[in-house]
C-alpha cells in the first residue's frame, strides 16, 4: 500500500518498516478514509501524497464538491505527512487543533490529489502545509494545518 519516494526538502529518506506499517494501520482503521475513498499514493519522510476518488454524492447543491470534503482530504494528507516523521505512528495521536484552507477554484469533478508536507514538528505541536489539485494539476486549494502531538501508552 505504501510506496517510498525520495522527495525534496524534508521528504528525503526512506521510511522504516515501523513507520510504513503504522501509517497503513492508521489509514486502514479510519472509517472516514474508507467512506471518502481516500488512498495513499506515496509517502517519504515529512511528505505524503493522497488521492480521493470523485463521487457524485459528495457534491453540494451547486454541483461542486463540498468544501468540507476538501477539508477532510487536506487534513488526512497533513496527518499522514506528520505520521511519517514519527518513530512509531501507532504510539501517537495527532488531533487537529486548527486549520485554514483557501479555496482557489471549484472542484467540479474528477479525482483529487492532496499533498501534505511537515513544516514544523515539535514535542507537542506540529504544522503542515497542504495543497489539493485536480487530476490535471490545477491547484484547487491550499492550507495550513496545526496538530497536537500526544504520545499514547503502550498496551
Amino acid at each position: 500500500m505504501l510506496d517510498e519516494k525520495e522527495g525534496s526538502g524534508r521528504g528525503q529518506g526512506k521510511l522504516t518498516r515501523l513507520q510504513k506499517d503504522g501509517i497503513a494501520a492508521k489509514l486502514a482503521n479510519n472509517p472516514v478514509v474508507k467512506f471518502m475513498s481516500i488512498g495513499l499514493r506515496e509517502v517519504s519522510i515529512g511528505e505524503a501524497t493522497l488521492t480521493m476518488k470523485y463521487r457524485a454524492e459528495l457534491r453540494n447543491s451547486m454541483g461542486l464538491l463540498q468544501g468540507g470534503i476538501l477539508g477532510v482530504l487536506a487534513d488526512v494528507a497533513g496527518g499522514v505527512s506528520l505520521y511519517s516523521v514519527m518513530t512509531d505512528p501507532l504510539q501517537v495521536v495527532i488531533p487537529t487543533v486548527e486549520f485554514k484552507l483557501n479555496f482557489l477554484r471549484p472542484a467540479k469533478g474528477g479525482d483529487l490529489i492532496a499533498r501534505g508536507r511537515v513544516v514544523h514538528s515539535g514535542r507537542q505541536i506540529a504544522v503542515c502545509q497542504v495543497e489539493i489539485s485536480a487530476e490535471d494539476g490545477v491547484l484547487l486549494a491550499t492550507g495550513v494545518f496545526t496538530y497536537m502531538v500526544k504520545h499514547v501508552n503502550k498496551a
